[in-house]
């Protein structure tokens, strides 16, 4: 073999290697950058989870307090009742 083919052999050789870790690096690279968009998609997740469980309870709340004032009203309108069938007699 002549210089030249072993030279060029060993640029392109060592071309090869370089794009190889040139592509291992890049690759690392978008691994790290997908697992931190994972990581903020999991947090959001959870944020939205927590936050539908919120809702449930205060929806559950939002039951009960509904159905706190309708008795109230029940016992206003009863008593109301009973203040106005008792009348004064007249003198």
């Amino acid at each position: 073999m002549e210089n030249e083919t072993i030279i060029t052999l060993l640029i392109s050789l060592v071309g090869a290697l370089g794009i190889k870790e040139i592509w291992s690096i890049w690759k690392k690279k978008i691994d790290v950058s997908a697992i931190a968009n994972k990581d903020k998609s999991d947090k959001k997740v959870d944020r939205v989870t927590l936050l539908e469980q919120r809702l449930d309870e205060l929806y559950e709340e939002n039951a009960e307090l509904k159905a706190k004032v309708a008795r109230l009203e029940e016992r206003l309108l009863h008593i109301a009742k009973t203040r106005t069938s008792k009348k004064i007699p007249n003198t």
